[in-house]
């Protein structure tokens, strides 16, 4: 498509005023984007809506439909502006999220994810690519790899694994022809690392990889990526988990989509390989082969695949091919070992935005 004939947004604020007002008036306000303790009265009845807080209020997803004007440049936020309300949703909102509280954890995840679907839609409008259309992507990108691993206990009516998957697809496939444009992306080779690690096997995405310059094929994250590709192709599982080990925590999410099955292949390859009635497998070295958080894990993981673990001095496990039971892998769980003790000190928001590019001052 031809960019210079695209539409040039001229909106400078989160949310075009037109869409505020109307919202406003409609009580159609998320409470994230209203005056605290202010409302205004109207009707016989005195009943109060809220008050929109310009500096709170961010433009929401609407879906392309006849009669609905997508591409009214006062209603288009510009790159700059884009920018800023990626920071603001990460920095600001989430930041702000009680992960304790699903409630809160929902309330978050669903505006979050709505008003970045938004700012995706504004950037497609206006056709944008190179470094502010990456800006932008990276940003988004780094919430919805993050995300399901954070949202993995709220339900299906606040959390759908098959949108979400869409989008964060959809913001790969923008950002890489944002970086097929040309030019220098401190990040190209990070998000190219991410993208191998979301897409586990694919034997297409490893194509593209190999065909990207030296320079970026070259840089440790994506040559730790392509290793771990390939130990998974070649279903050689304990070089898979030693590798995982290294992945930063923003790599570890983009992987924990695969965690479970991949946990759940290397342990029945695991119970072939050593199947013996005279053969005992030490549990704690099975658990630091699966890359577990403690024992109990690998033990409840063994007897529900109908292998006996037997107790003493030391725990073993007694692996027999013929008692094994075909059940699913587990679902998605908390992981410390290879996810949260990567975040260090680091906050969410800072994982998902990359510490270098946080903005500290959004005003």
């Amino acid at each position: 498509m031809d960019s210079s004939s695209a539409v040039v947004g001229l909106c400078l604020e989160m949310c075009p005023e037109r869409e505020r007002r109307d919202r406003e008036s409609q009580g159609r306000l998320h409470q994230f984007e209203i005056q605290n303790i202010q409302w205004t009265y109207k009707g016989r009845r005195g009943r109060g809506r809220p008050i929109a807080d310009s500096k709170k209020t961010v433009k929401e997803y609407r879906r392309p439909a006849a009669g609905k004007e997508l591409s009214n440049p006062t209603d288009l936020r510009t790159p700059a502006t884009l920018v800023k309300t990626v920071q603001y949703l990460l920095m600001e909102i989430w930041s702000s999220v009680n992960y304790k509280d699903l409630s809160s954890l929902a309330k978050a995840y669903t505006f979050v994810f709505d008003r970045l679907r938004a700012v995706r839609q504004d950037l497609i409008v206006q056709r944008i690519r190179g470094q502010a259309g990456a800006l932008v992507l990276e940003g988004s990108l780094g919430f919805l790899l993050c995300a399901p691993y954070l949202v993995r206990d709220l339900p299906l009516a606040d959390y759908d694994e098959v949108l979400h998957s869409t989008q964060v697809r959809e913001c790969f496939a923008e950002l890489i022809e944002c970086y097929k444009g040309g030019g220098r992306f401190c990040r190209q080779a990070e998000f190219q690392s991410l993208l191998l690690l979301y897409d586990l096997g694919n034997l297409d995405t490893i194509r593209r990889c190999l065909q990207l310059p030296s320079e970026v094929q070259q840089w440790p994250h994506v040559c730790l990526a392509i290793d771990i590709n390939k130990a998974h192709l070649e279903n050689n599982w304990v070089r898979l988990f030693r590798l995982l080990h290294q992945l930063n925590c923003l790599q570890a999410c983009a992987f924990y989509r695969h965690l479970s099955r991949s946990r759940n292949k290397a342990l029945c390859t695991m119970i072939h390989a050593y199947s013996s009635r005279n053969c005992r497998f030490p549990l704690y070295h099975l658990t630091r082969l699966l890359a577990l958080d403690s024992p109990s894990l690998t033990a409840n993981m063994c007897t529900q695949r109908g292998q006996t673990v037997i107790s003493g001095e030391q725990t073993y496990v007694l692996f027999l091919k013929t008692a094994l039971n075909d059940v699913e892998p587990e679902l998605p769980n908390r992981e410390i070992v290879l996810v949260e003790q990567k975040k260090g000190k680091a906050s969410w928001s800072e994982v998902m935005i990359g510490q270098d590019n946080v903005i500290t001052n959004l005003t």
